[in-house]
């Protein structure tokens, strides 16, 4: 039986943290609260070990970055999502540098999180066990199909392939596409929202409101926001290699190619099922 998922949820807004965590028990996570960066700490020190911490940036005192840096010495395996306003967007930006596995603006949606929290478990999973990891090819294992955009579809195609469906699986990236099946680039929640931001300056934006108007969305075409260079693999790269560039490169999932063409997507919570099968 696999045992919970043991996070860490530190704030220093007391609602929020026993709000958060009384939802977070529910969805089958084992759940421990600070509100201060010291509290953090000491339960890091003294806790018995926590697989992810969920960590607010801006906290009187000792603040989320200084709370990050002494967390990485203690624990330096364990990954850390940090929690930002769009006024500390930069904070964000700032923590993935120190070593953060991502960041979310706040308010984030809660299956956002959730997904998040279980996408960190994984590659924390796979850091504390490197020497396990099979050496097999990538192609051995399944590849999930993906849907390709035209370069010059508009953003908001984009969104509605990644707007979760009531108990769907959510997409966190799409891929550009030309009309060989060739990639071009990849666009991500995050392109999706900073594009709108930068098009609506004076209004905080986040995934959930973006959902809810999706009008916030400049009428531009992907190619004008979409990464020329997404990291890659072949289908006759090792299993383990593949595994360690989505761990330094911090994505959840990489197009798999033969010949410039995308044959499909690995993601990281295939190499940790394959993983657990090979260990039993």
């Amino acid at each position: 039986m696999t045992s919970k998922i043991r996070v860490l949820l530190v704030d220093d807004e007391e609602q929020f943290v026993k709000n958060m965590a009384r939802i977070l028990k529910f969805r089958g996570f084992e759940v421990t609260t600070a509100e201060s960066g010291h509290q953090a700490l000491d339960a890091v020190k003294y806790g018995g070990g926590f697989d992810v911490v969920v960590l607010d940036i801006k906290m009187p005192g000792m603040d989320g970055l200084e709370t990050l840096g002494h967390i990485k010495k203690w624990a330096p395996d364990t990954e850390v999502i940090m929690l930002t306003g769009h006024a500390s967007l930069s904070s964000g930006t700032q923590a993935l540098t120190m070593g953060a596995y991502d960041y979310l603006m706040k308010p984030c949606d809660v299956e956002d999180l959730v997904e998040k929290i279980r996408e960190a478990h994984e590659a924390e999973s796979m850091k504390r066990h490197p020497v396990l990891w099979p050496r097999k090819l990538v192609r051995e294992i399944t590849l999930q199909p993906i849907r390709g955009l035209d370069p010059g579809a508009p953003l908001s195609e984009a969104l509605e392939v990644m707007r979760r469906d009531v108990g769907g699986e959510a997409v966190e990236e799409v891929f550009i596409l030309d009309k060989d099946d060739r990639l071009l680039g990849v666009v991500t929640k995050r392109d999706l929202v900073e594009a709108a931001q930068r098009a609506h300056p004076g209004i905080s934006l986040n995934w959930t409101r973006l959902l809810e108007s999706q009008g916030w969305l400049p009428e531009k075409p992907l190619k004008e926001i979409m990464r020329h260079e997404p990291v890659t693999t072949q289908g006759n790269a090792f299993l383990t290699d593949a595994a360690n560039q989505m761990i330094v490169h911090n994505v959840r999932s990489m197009p798999v190619l033969r010949a410039g063409k995308i044959l499909g997507v690995i993601r990281v919570q295939d190499v940790f099922q394959y993983l657990d099968h090979e260990m039993e």
